[in-house]
């Protein structure tokens, strides 16, 4: 009930103090006593209404106060489970369930559990997918297939661009709420930070060398905190992904859902030899971590890693067809065109450091749209389809042709006088898209006859 509750107030406590300090115990206090008295006898009716059952099957799940609801899913149509157990939840005992169908792919759960016992989480992942709950099978579960140490993923968090912008995130909303504070509070500490700050060289080189060794530690923490004792099994028909530290979660997520899998990675990520796997799923798109299969690995490992849950991945470090170096033309184009009209609207407006300032942006944008084009290429050996684009980001996609439900070939009009197109792949069932950037026409013509050649092959010219 406390759980059903806390979802009723639905606000943190940050903001609660910067609204409460901001506006005064006068008006805060009776909106509370108001929000209480009217909140908390909504949470025990919306407690006490509160039921499911697995029987005919089916799952139902009945509740609602003034508006009453009964969902129903047929247990055939059930293809995951995600036990998730908040750090309010596991001090209570309690777990959150939510229930995965055919039919997903939406933002959230086909259907979910606010609050119910580990050993009703049990049971009922039991009674959903069959699964054993004896002590006997659990001593023997299966022998993890991925499982990150401490030590990789602190690695990985500080080579995320992610976790790495996760800080400048944080100090933004801190801001945002200590301005709303009486007081003058920001105005006051900046002036007090810029009356400190130090006017020597060695005193800001120490000062930008704390900056980044916080935030080098709190893209660690971050990454810790949220993968904390990550680890994949193999459960046969189902894969098994557990992690977090104050926030644990369980996901399942079944075989036959998975249409591939990408392999991500970053600049320092490639000079380290790292990347991160996600699985390519059917119904799963919004469920965030919902297919990770490996938060950082190592590439050497990342072959296993693939072959485990595709048999027939193939090897991620094997060469890709290079896409026409009329593609590199337009990697310039898109990569230095907005700089150079800032350099030019600067260098005529602006002052002198400022242009320069400009200038090394563009400058720097040259060795990424080279980066950017090296990274373009596919493959078909047969069996998988790879495309791989991006360079800050990089993604590397191995994607099985059976599951993809349509080709869409674009052609702009740079593109047609380059002689270029781009492929787009469409899953289907939420598992979102692919793209092949920049082939040349004959390369795209001679992969879609690759892949699909009963469909295309009669289309193609000769």
């Amino acid at each position: 009930m406390l759980v059903i509750a806390r979802r009723f107030v639905g606000v943190s406590l940050i903001p609660a103090v910067a609204i409460f300090v901001s506006a005064g115990a006068r008006v805060i206090v009776p909106a509370l006593a108001l929000a209480l008295l009217v909140g908390l006898p909504l949470a025990i009716l919306s407690w006490w209404r509160f039921r499911y059952r697995v029987g005919g099957g089916r799952l139902e799940l009945h509740s609602g106060v003034l508006s009453r609801s009964v969902r129903t899913i047929p247990l055939e149509r059930v293809r995951g489970i995600d036990v998730t157990e908040p750090f309010l939840h596991r001090l209570l005992g309690l777990v959150r369930v939510d229930v995965e169908a055919a039919a997903g792919g939406g933002s959230k759960a086909e259907l979910s559990l606010a609050a119910v016992s580990r050993e009703q989480a049990d049971e009922l992942r039991e009674a959903l997918l069959g699964a054993t709950r004896s002590a006997t099978e659990e001593t023997a579960a299966p022998a993890p297939v991925y499982r990150a140490t401490a030590g990789l993923l602190a690695l990985g968090g500080i080579t995320s661009m992610s976790y790495l912008l996760a800080p400048a995130a944080i100090v933004g909303v801190v801001f945002n709420l200590a301005d709303d504070l009486p007081g003058g509070f920001v105005e006051r500490a900046s002036e007090a930070a810029a009356d400190r700050f130090p006017t020597d060289v060695v005193g800001i080189a120490l000062v930008a060398l704390a900056a980044v060794a916080l935030v080098l530690a709190a893209a660690a923490a971050g990454s810790l905190l949220v993968d904390w004792d990550f680890t994949l099994r193999d459960e046969g028909e189902r894969l098994a992904a557990s992690r977090g530290l104050l926030t644990r979660r369980l996901v399942h997520l079944d075989r036959d859902r998975i249409r591939g899998a990408d392999l991500r990675d970053t600049p320092p990520r490639r000079r380290l030899r790292l990347a991160s796997v996600t699985a390519i799923a059917a119904g799963v798109s919004g469920r965030s971590g919902g297919t990770t299969l490996a938060p950082v690995v190592r590439v050497e490992e990342a072959f296993a890693l693939l072959r485990a849950v595709d048999p027939a991945a193939p090897d991620p470090t094997a060469p890709l067809t290079a896409h026409p170096p009329s593609a590199r033309a337009r990697r310039f184009v898109r990569a230095l065109a907005l700089p150079a009209l800032v350099v030019a609207v600067v260098a005529a407006l602006g002052p002198l450091w400022a242009a320069a300032i400009a200038l090394a942006a563009a400058v720097l944008a040259i060795p990424l749209a080279l980066d950017r084009y090296r990274q373009l290429g596919h493959a078909f050996d047969g069996r998988r389809l790879v495309l791989r684009e991006g360079s800050l980001r990089r993604r590397w996609s191995e994607l099985d042709p059976g599951a993809v439900v349509s080709f869409e070939v674009k052609t702009s009009p740079g593109q047609r006088r380059a002689g270029l197109a781009t492929l787009t792949v469409h899953l289907g069932q939420g598992a979102g898209s692919r793209r092949a950037l920049d082939l040349g026409q004959e390369q795209a013509s001679s992969l879609l006859s690759e892949v699909r050649p009963q469909l295309f092959e009669p289309l193609l010219p000769g």
